[in-house]
């Protein structure tokens, strides 16, 4: 049978986890979660995944969202996994999945794990210097967990804590209008490349102005790739550096998250 795995993704963190997934099992269809229709899985899947970042202690918008809109009826005996990629703390990320597949679909994760990967939440610190070593250890670490996958081996999910709840709802709830403090310095060229990647098509440029329109998901696809690091967070990120997976570029992840001219 085939196997399914859905990631977000918008700095390659998770698009990585998600290749290494379809190495090691075989016959692996890979979809982005930025699909904007809801997604019918009408054929039976042997095992689905769904691989992620960790936004506040919980799942990013667009993830709970997808998630919701699933139709899964098809496959209720299927193998259900989960990998939350984090660079701070993963609180409630794994929990809050299990609890929106019981919820929503009457399912519940067999396997959930975290995967501590390079940090680059950019408007809130400066990144580490670190990324060859963290990309190393996080490869070693993904090792056993595609192993125990492979093998289905079961982990279930512990409840979610209160306080991360409390924490999650606080910080998300206003996550969509933080780019009213983006601005664009006279360094842009007007490429693209931050409208292509935009995984909720928040970004226009008309009159080579760039418009912002408040549903941002904080993926900060926009801002890591930009290639003039023209576009920034307040008067934070000028010189704080910028991240992308080493191993995934600008052209592969907007092939793979299939996001031009939808």
């Amino acid at each position: 049978m085939t196997n399914i795995v859905f990631y977000f993704s918008g700095t390659g963190n998770s698009l990585k986890v998600a290749k290494s997934i379809a190495e090691e099992l075989k016959n692996v269809e890979i979809v982005s979660m930025n699909q904007i229709a809801e997604v019918n899985l009408e054929k039976e899947y042997e095992t689905i995944g769904f691989v992620y970042p960790v936004y506040f202690g919980g799942l990013p918008n667009k993830v709970y969202d997808f998630v919701s809109n699933l139709d899964l009826k098809n496959n209720k005996n299927s193998y259900y996994y989960g990998i939350a990629t984090y660079g701070g703390f993963v609180g409630n990320g794994i929990s809050q999945l299990n609890e929106l597949l019981q919820y929503k679909h009457d399912l519940s994760l067999d396997f959930g794990e975290k995967l501590k990967m390079f940090a680059n939440y950019i408007v809130k610190y400066k990144m580490r210097d670190n990324v060859i070593e963290t990309t190393e250890k996080s490869n070693k670490d993904l090792i056993p967990i595609l192993d125990k996958i492979k093998r289905k081996e079961e982990k279930k999910s512990k409840k979610s804590g209160i306080l991360f709840k409390f924490f999650y709802n606080k910080g998300i709830k206003n996550i969509k209008r933080i780019d009213k403090n983006y601005n664009v310095n006279i360094n842009c060229t007007y490429c693209g490349i931050c409208v292509n990647l935009c995984p909720v098509q928040n970004i226009k440029i008309n009159s080579n102005k760039h418009e912002f329109n408040h549903e941002c998901e904080q993926c900060m696809a926009c801002i890591q790739y930009c290639p003039e690091q023209a576009l920034n967070y307040k008067n934070k990120t000028q010189n704080r550096g910028r991240y992308n997976h080493p191993d995934i570029n600008y052209e592969e992840l907007v092939k793979m998250n299939n996001i031009i001219d939808k």
